[in-house]
């Protein structure tokens, strides 16, 4: 997978503004806002897990040096989509800048990126940048494997992002209610292209396939004065399934 950016999209840099009256429990407040990269990739012909777990072994060794990558995963078609998706997550749009930088100008890179093609081949002139937004961090997912059901997203009746981050908020209050006893959170990626047709996408992680379908239907009896809310500010897409699984936590290392 090349490590190379087309610039489709133009991220504003996250800037915290902390006042001096911030206590220290907000200071160590986890982070929960990132620049995040979605890379569509397709399965070559020597895909295998065998072959894809040293393909993700490889590319860790090489990436080591990028402290500033925070994580990184996969998503595998899991309803009959064409490509899955290789995300990276960053702390800011600068530190993946820097990172892309370096790595085009590392001949192992390279070496790597070109011999590694017949196992999983990432679309280097398609990288697309998003403003992204974590539900819980503390969710306890094992994010190593999981399963996410995705949906495209477009604001009506005059909705922006604000009304976006007052539903979120609210989102989270009906969690706080209506909460399980399995693992799961979302996240919420907002294209800083301006030419994508969707205004932001929203992901749900679950634990298991077996856990998402729980989980609908929790929200299938309780969740639909939360959705009437949803549905007076966006229209959304039929979800897409994906088989996913983390490949590099800078928290783990």
């Amino acid at each position: 997978m090349n490590l190379t950016t087309k610039s489709l999209l133009t991220f504003f840099a996250l800037i915290f503004v902390v006042s001096c009256s911030n206590t220290m429990e907000d200071a160590d407040a986890p982070q929960t806002v990132f620049f995040n990269q979605m890379i569509p990739c397709t399965a070559g012909p020597d895909y295998s897990d065998e072959n894809m777990r040293k393909f993700v072994a490889d590319w860790n060794e090489l990436v080591a040096v990028y402290d500033q990558m925070v994580w990184a995963g996969g998503y595998a078609p899991a309803s009959g989509q064409q490509n899955g998706w290789w995300e990276l997550q960053w702390t800011s749009k600068e530190a993946a800048d820097s990172a892309w930088e370096s790595w085009l100008s590392r001949e192992d890179a390279q070496e790597w990126d070109q011999s590694s093609n017949n196992v999983l081949d990432c679309d280097n002139t398609q990288v697309f940048d998003h403003e992204f937004h974590l539900g819980d961090p503390q969710s306890g997912l094992d994010w190593k494997s999981f399963a996410t059901q995705s949906q495209a997203c477009r604001f009506v009746n005059g909705a922006s992002k604000s009304e976006l981050m007052a539903d979120i908020a609210l989102f989270d209050e009906w969690l706080e209610e209506y909460d399980t006893d399995d693992p799961y959170t979302y996240g919420v990626y907002l294209p800083q292209d301006t030419s994508d047709p969707n205004d932001f996408y929203w992901l749900n992680f679950h634990q298991t396939f077996e856990t998402m379908e729980s989980g609908n239907m929790n929200w299938y009896e309780n969740g639909a004065e939360m959705q009437a809310i949803f549905d007076s500010h966006t229209e959304c897409d039929d979800p897409e399934l994906w088989s996913s699984a983390e490949f590099k936590n800078a928290a783990a290392s």
